[in-house]
Parts: C-alpha cells; sequence; structure tokens
C-alpha cells in the first residue's frame, strides 16, 4: 500500500513538472516591428514595438532595448538606442546630421535589433520606405464643400503623383478625427489627388469658425504613415469657453470662492469663537461671585 501510494505522489510531481515545462515551452517568442512616420512633411521620426501574441491578444514586452539603424546594423549606422516603456513601444527621431542624407536620397532603409533576456534569440526587424509627402487642402465650387488630400512621391528631382492609395480625410476633434464624409477611407487617382465631400456642417469651431482637416496615410508598406493637417474657416464660429477658474465656483482658486462658502466659513468660526469667548467670561463671572464679600 506504502509503494502504491508513493508510485501515485512520483507520478502525479511528473505530471506537473511536465506540464510547467510544456506551458513555459509554449510561451510563444516576442516579435520586434518598426514603423515610419513622417507629420506635416517635417522631422520623421521612427517607432519600435515588442509584443508577443498570447492567443488572440498581442502583449506589450517592456523594458526591451533595442538599436535602430540606418541601413546597416553597423556602429557608425547607430541612429538611436532606446528602451520599451510599459506598452512595449519606443520612439527614435532623426538627428539632425541625418539631414544631408535625407535631401540626398530618395529611398531609406531602416533596421532595428533587440536583445533579450539570457537564453532567448535577438531580434531584428527592417522597413524600407520611399520619401513622400502628403497634403490636404478645402475647395468650394458652387457652395459645395470638398476636402482634398494629394499624395506624391520623389524620383529622381521630381515629386511625382502617387494613385491607388487609401488615405483617411478627417476633422481634427477634441476626443478624435471625424471622417468628413460617409467613408472611413478615400483612395487616389492618377493625379494623386483623392476627393471627398465635405458633410460636416456645423460643426463648431474656434472663435472665427476655423477647425482643422486632416489627412492621413497609415501602414503603407511603401511610404509607412503621413499625416498632415490645415485650418479651413468651414466652422461655425464660438466663444471661447470661459475661464473657471476666475469665477466664484468651488473649483477656482482661494481668491474667487463662492460668497455662499466664505459667509458659511465666517460663520462658524465667528459662532465658535464667540461661544468659546462667552464661556471664558461665565468662568470669570463665576469665580467672582463665589469670593467672599470683604
Amino acid at each position: 500500500m506504502f509503494r502504491l501510494n508513493a508510485m501515485l505522489l512520483l507520478a502525479i510531481a511528473l505530471g506537473s513538472i511536465s506540464n510547467l515545462l510544456f506551458a513555459q515551452d509554449a510561451v510563444p517568442a516576442p516579435t520586434l516591428s518598426i514603423s515610419y512616420f513622417l507629420l506635416a512633411n517635417k522631422v520623421p521620426y521612427l517607432e519600435v514595438a515588442v509584443r508577443r501574441k498570447i492567443g488572440r491578444k498581442f502583449q506589450a514586452v517592456k523594458e526591451i532595448p533595442v538599436r535602430v539603424y540606418f541601413g546597416e546594423a553597423t556602429a557608425k549606422n547607430l541612429l538611436g538606442y532606446v528602451v520599451t516603456d510599459t506598452i512595449g513601444k519606443a520612439r527614435v527621431g532623426l538627428p539632425p546630421s541625418f539631414k544631408n542624407t535625407w535631401d540626398s536620397l530618395n529611398e531609406f532603409k531602416f533596421v532595428a535589433t533587440a536583445q533579450l533576456p539570457a537564453g532567448q534569440d535577438s531580434l531584428s526587424a527592417d522597413v524600407t520606405v520611399k520619401k513622400a509627402i502628403l497634403t490636404v487642402d478645402g475647395a468650394v465650387a458652387d457652395g459645395a464643400k470638398t476636402v482634398v488630400g494629394e499624395l506624391k512621391e520623389r524620383i529622381g528631382n521630381e515629386w511625382v503623383p502617387v494613385k491607388n492609395i487609401e488615405m483617411k480625410l478627417s476633422v481634427k476633434r477634441l476626443l478624435g478625427n471625424l471622417s468628413v464624409g460617409e467613408a472611413d477611407t478615400y483612395t487616389s487617382d492618377s493625379t494623386g489627388v483623392a476627393n471627398a465631400q465635405f458633410k460636416r456642417d456645423s460643426l463648431p469651431g474656434d472663435g472665427k469658425g476655423n477647425i482643422t482637416l486632416v489627412a492621413r496615410v497609415e501602414e503603407n508598406e511603401t511610404y509607412g504613415n503621413l499625416v498632415t493637417e490645415k485650418s479651413v474657416a468651414w466652422g461655425t464660429a464660438t466663444a471661447p469657453p470661459k475661464d473657471f477658474f476666475h469665477q466664484r465656483t468651488l473649483w477656482s482658486t482661494r481668491f474667487e470662492t463662492p460668497l455662499w462658502l466664505l459667509f458659511t466659513a465666517y460663520f462658524i468660526v465667528i459662532a465658535v469663537w464667540g461661544t468659546l469667548i462667552y464661556l471664558v467670561f461665565q468662568v470669570i463671572k463665576i469665580k467672582k461671585m463665589g469670593r467672599p464679600t470683604p
């Protein structure tokens, strides 16, 4: 009986160990990605991400050191050294010394390498992008408003229109961008232009009715991520919000305290101190009354 129980415990222990080892082996290795961003056709930057796919979801991997290179992964081509944050991402801005290279080339290759903890293979990823510019504008014809997005790439010394590119044309709002029309994306034609009828009339703008149009190309394999904006007077003029911090409200500074709150506070203070002073005088009066008369 004792031998049977011992064999049973040994089998359970071996099963637990094998399950643990299997669970460790089942954890997928992380992956590294690198993306290119260009905002307002100015200084570009790169974003690296380290993630691990568990089931159908991606899990961020933080505190992973990543090196980003221009072209080959050599010391002289190093653009930056970063560490992934809590969401598994990090950004690398292109240094000013890269400007001459940027001006002379029409296509770029960037390489990222990540050093994982001991016992795991290192990661690498690369992206090749073509230099392109994205513009957005608004046009009015016969009372109809149209948002125009245009994408051009540089070939030689010329900027050539790019067709069949999906782009988002939207209006910038406080909590996100709102599409200017019914479609989510619009496709550029042979002239590199994507048109969208503006159907967001009566949108509140600033004091002069200005709103901001946004054109965006996202995760394109050739051109990366491009974003540009332009302000147009297509909105409804709205008065600037009141400065609540300089009015007599509960959330204002102490010098703008509501009058009713000041009255309440002072009344309580006066009542408390008045009661104390009254009691002191009563005690003094009682002591005098208790003294024998000469």
